[in-house]
């Protein structure tokens, strides 16, 4: 969509839609901007889909400048772009997601961020306390910016999910990074449930709290005292806590982020070192599953995005060459119809060409037989005038 009336009548058009999809659009930097103005005066749109576009550093820091101003938006959409080319695109657009306080999903596959990007990501994250799922899959991070990345995670305790497909970070920071996922989505888990006892425990334990706001920075959490799990448990002056194989019996967790996190608080309190290790053990392991699972996923919807971005180019090529095949079959035609004329043109031509050669030469033969006989006449009378005067 590189007419710019085309992109405003498109704007205008979904003035009041949550949703304002510009995808595979062919939208340059310039228009952007009037993307930029959109977002400051619109107050109702709250998904912002650009995938697929041109968007370079100029247009990120327009696009940052509407950000800015606008209230509304939830969901951010800028994947198979090119904002990472300038660094100075992804600084206009992390600093202001800094202290953005609605946008939760930001997609940033395929956007060519180097670790210099990746810096200012790191940065952003220690300061965003909304975003929760990030996508830079398929990005040139490499090892420098995978490690400018898990710095900012480390003292961040609101994104659930951080894809890095494809992006270089190395095997163990992309473990370390799972780790601190799975941390945020445990302390997300016992946030949502307040009255749980293991929450009200995290949130006493002075272990636990040195750690963040129910276990916001690496590193493993303390043991979860095993009768903590029963719905009502009584104040520990009343009923000491249980102990022995009938506690751990008592215990079902409820999903993974609960189960690792109490893993995780019962190797940091085991004293033993062979107890500590065996649940330390546990814990690394069912890290290494996820990421796994995770990975497998973000390969499938990878394969799937590119599936259907394959599907897409394809089809539009094909009724590209179609339409070119045709323009050129008619302009054979067209040819074909062109010689046609000029060869019932040149045969006229000819006919008449050849008409006026043998009406030349008739008058050629004519004129040759007409001075023949002239000369003959003229050469009698000298004959004559010569014998009459003999």
């Amino acid at each position: 969509m590189n007419n710019i009336p085309a992109l405003l009548n498109h704007l205008d058009a979904n003035r009041e839609s949550p949703t304002l999809s510009l995808a595979y659009a062919s939208i340059s930097d310039e228009g952007i901007v009037e993307v930029s103005k959109f977002l400051r005066d619109n107050p109702f749109v709250k998904y912002l889909d650009l995938r697929g576009n041109n968007i370079q550093a100029k247009g990120a820091m327009a696009l940052a400048n509407g950000i800015k101003i606008n209230r509304s938006l939830r969901s951010l959409n800028l994947k198979w772009n090119a904002i990472g080319k300038d660094p100075s695109g992804m600084q206009a657009l992390c600093d202001v997601l800094k202290s953005n306080l609605t946008i939760g999903h930001v997609d940033l596959r395929n956007n060519r961020i180097n670790n210099v990007g990746a810096k200012y990501l790191g940065e952003m994250l220690t300061a965003n306390t909304t975003i929760t799922h990030l996508d830079l899959s398929w990005n040139d991070l490499g090892a420098d910016g995978g490690l400018a990345l898990l710095e900012g995670l480390k003292h961040n305790s609101t994104v659930l999910d951080c894809q890095l497909s494809g992006s270089k970070v190395g095997e163990e920071t992309m473990h370390e990074v799972a780790f601190l996922l799975r941390r945020n989505k445990a302390s997300a888990a016992y946030k949502a449930s307040p009255n749980s006892t293991g929450a009200q425990m995290a949130a006493a334990d002075p272990k636990t709290a040195a750690l963040g706001k129910a276990v916001s920075a690496p590193g493993r959490g303390n043991q979860a005292p095993a009768a903590e799990t029963e719905e009502e448990a009584p104040p520990a002056e009343e009923q000491p806590l249980k102990k022995g194989p009938q506690a751990k019996a008592n215990w079902t967790p409820k999903d993974s982020s609960t189960l690792m996190l109490r893993l995780m608080m019962k190797e940091r309190e085991q004293v033993l070192p062979e107890d500590k290790l065996f649940y330390q053990q546990i814990a690394e392991h069912i890290d290494k599953l996820l990421l796994e699972t995770s990975k497998h996923k973000q390969g499938r919807v990878d394969g799937e995005e590119r599936e259907k971005l394959s599907t897409t180019g394809f089809l539009e090529r094909e009724q590209r060459y179609i339409k070119e095949i045709r323009q050129a079959e008619e302009a054979l035609q067209r040819v074909i119809s062109e010689k046609e004329f000029s060869q019932k043109e040149l045969a006229a031509k000819t006919v008449s060409l050849n008409q006026l050669n043998d009406q030349s030469t008739s008058e050629v033969r004519e004129s040759v037989v007409s001075q023949e006989k002239s000369a003959a006449e003229e050469q009698q009378l000298r004959k004559a005038k010569f014998g009459k005067f003999h």
